[in-house]
């Protein structure tokens, strides 16, 4: 069983406006995918899809009223069905049996934080064979009216529920680094962190320059510190450089950080 996220820095022209699907490099990234042989779960990233709409109604800023959140649904949710749509003829295209599972129409949240995550269903199509995709979505909160759910969170429950044995979190980067790479090219880039650094690596951690109201490689940390307590093989890697999933998938030595709890 393996969990992998498309990050939507790679899949997503992010900076592009409207949003844009990068369908050269997902297509490689399906051709990858296919040698695959196991239970796989993949969560895509929003990318631009997500993060532009979302930040133009004021998801991530505590101030936002619930009316304003609310009225950001229609725009995030078709963008998000974009996204997955598109991934999922091109995986289908290379021979992937991909389906959608889309979080707005079965999870709920409270305050930010999921309150329901049913996996029945997506355990039922693994079952069958099928390739689940889901994806980070807007939810509607008892509270807030709506929150963003991150793929990162989806990742981790995902990974926990499911007990998957490996987790591949996909960026455009090599691994986590002590600072920034794009601000600092000479960062050092750390390839293991276990309980001895990881309290270091997240006050170092920083936000990606692009929009986004998910928080970043910090989110994405302290997301991955809830896999504690299991045996299970934990990467950060770079999707944009090709072979790289291949070499993961197929347990061969990759640059990469690995994570350690």
């Amino acid at each position: 069983m393996t969990v992998v996220k498309l990050g939507g820095s790679v899949i997503t022209h992010k900076s592009a406006s409207p949003p844009r699907v990068n369908h050269e490099a997902v297509k490689r990234i399906a051709l990858e995918l296919k040698g695959y042989n196991g239970n796989l779960v993949i969560v895509l990233g929003g990318g631009a899809h997500g993060h532009q709409a979302a930040h133009r109604f004021g998801f991530g800023d505590p101030k936002t009223p619930k009316e304003r959140l609310l009225a950001g649904v229609p725009a995030i949710r078709h963008n998000m069905t974009l996204l997955s749509m598109q991934i999922e003829r091109i995986m289908q295209n290379v021979g992937i049996p991909a389906a959608v599972f889309s979080p707005f129409s079965f999870v709920q949240m409270h305050d930010g934080s999921v309150s329901s995550f049913p996996m029945e269903l997506i355990q039922r199509a693994l079952q069958t064979g099928l390739t689940v995709v889901t994806h980070g979505d807007v939810c509607f909160d008892d509270i807030r009216g709506a929150s963003i759910l991150s793929g990162d969170t989806i990742l981790v429950h995902i990974a926990e529920i499911l007990d998957a044995e490996s987790v591949y979190i996909g960026t455009d980067v090599d691994g986590v680094y002590e600072a920034d790479p794009r601000d600092k090219p000479n960062a050092t880039m750390i390839p293991i962190i276990d309980k001895s650094n990881m309290n270091q690596v997240m006050l170092g951690a920083s936000s990606s320059k692009a929009t986004d109201v998910t928080g970043g490689m910090t989110a994405k940390l302290a997301e991955l510190t809830k896999l504690a307590g299991k045996k299970r093989e934990i990467a950060v890697f770079n999707l944009s450089v090709p072979g790289r999933l291949e070499a993961l998938l197929s347990r061969k030595p990759v640059l990469c950080t690995r994570i350690i709890l």
